[in-house]
Parts: structure tokens; C-alpha cells; sequence
């Protein structure tokens, strides 16, 4: 059932991956250009060749930005509830 939805908003998926990662790499300069091309690479590379898979692969990486901002997050308030 997700396969669809992931599918039929690719593009959507495409530019949230995109937006995400501006705003989770803030600090990292370079490395957030570099993150920011190759994303925008596998989205265009996927969207141009047709291949349906790909909306996985931008929606498990979405979901990998997405998560290491959630831990980092919960890390912070596990170390302010040692205290």
C-alpha cells in the first residue's frame, strides 16, 4: 500500500529529501553541498529513467535524515535526565 503513494509523489518525496537535509546539515558546509548534489542526482537520475524503486530508496533516505536528528534529539534528553 505504500508502494503507490510512494510512487505517485515522487517529485514530492524528491524535494522534502531536499529540504530536509538543508535544514538537518546546517552546520557542515561542504559536506551538506555534497549530501544536496547526490540527492538531487538519484531523485533526477530516477525520476528521468523511470525507475520506480527509487521513490524507496528517496523515502528511506528521508526517513535516515529525518531519524538522525530524532536520536541526536533524544540523546540530548537522556543526558539532561542523568543530571
Amino acid at each position: 500500500m505504500l508502494y503507490p503513494i510512494l510512487v505517485e509523489y515522487y517529485v514530492w518525496w524528491c524535494i522534502a529529501l531536499l529540504v530536509v537535509t538543508w535544514f538537518t546539515r546546517v552546520h557542515q558546509g561542504q559536506k551538506r553541498s555534497n549530501f544536496l548534489y547526490g540527492y538531487a542526482m538519484l531523485g533526477a537520475l530516477g525520476f528521468l529513467l523511470d525507475l520506480d524503486w527509487m521513490a524507496g530508496v528517496i523515502f528511506g533516505l528521508l526517513v535516515l535524515e529525518v531519524g538522525k536528528k530524532f536520536k541526536a534529539w533524544l540523546d540530548k534528553k537522556q543526558a539532561g535526565l542523568g543530571k
